[in-house]
């Protein structure tokens, strides 16, 4: 496995990885701190990955591919445990980069998804304004992606009073999780492991849902 790979973070892993970054290319250092906050993240060293994620921000420079990327990450990483903080990265990624290239091109929909969290009018207002936002750059097309999109608007749609179109969404949403990754070795091309409480929700929305999208 890549030095830069690898899931594990003890000290002497720590100093490992540190000796490999200095000895790296600085134009590459920033996407090699960005993937090993990935795979911490994965191996659940959060607070660790985080910080990684904000080294490779600050290690991109003027690359705003890379430094789009790792914020991102970072704002993904903190929508739970710090959703304004989340917010304010997502509005900013958006304002450097509104062609997200260089991203998973989902930041539209990750900000509605913290504004429908919160709504107020004004909040789920402006998320329908980004998911639309979203729709027309259509930038993706991985089920993945959609499925997270779809989620969104069965959410607005459920907050709004919109039952019927909320119902639609979610039934869509749960076919897009059934969907396989065509490619075995790329498994984010699809949803993988849906959260039993997200599933039981979408299940129990699309309940009422005569019509699919």
């Amino acid at each position: 496995m890549d030095w830069y790979r690898t899931p594990g973070w003890t000290l002497a892993e720590q100093e490992h990885f540190e000796r490999k970054l200095a000895r790296a290319r600085k134009e590459n250092r920033a996407e090699y701190l960005r993937i090993k906050g990935l795979s911490l993240e994965d191996a659940g060293a959060t607070d660790a990955a985080r910080t990684l994620f904000v080294r490779a921000a600050v290690e991109a420079g003027k690359n705003y591919f890379y430094q789009s990327s790792a914020l991102e990450h970072l704002a993904n990483s903190l929508a739970d445990d710090d959703p304004a903080e989340s917010e304010r990265l997502l509005r900013r990624l958006i304002e450097m980069n509104p062609s997200l290239n260089g991203t998973a091109h989902m930041a539209e929909v990750h900000l509605a998804q913290l504004l429908i969290r919160r709504g107020t009018p004004e909040a789920l207002s402006e998320a329908r304004e980004h998911l639309g936002s979203w729709d027309a750059r259509a930038a993706v097309d991985f089920s993945v992606q959609l499925f997270e999109a779809a989620v969104a608007r069965a959410r607005w749609n459920e907050a709004t009073g919109d039952a019927a179109a909320a119902a639609e969404w979610a039934a869509h949403a749960l076919e897009l999780a059934a969907v396989e990754s065509p490619l075995k070795n790329v498994p984010e091309l699809a949803v993988q492991d849906l959260d039993d409480e997200l599933a039981t929700w979408l299940t129990d929305l699309a309940g009422g849902s005569d019509t699919a999208l």
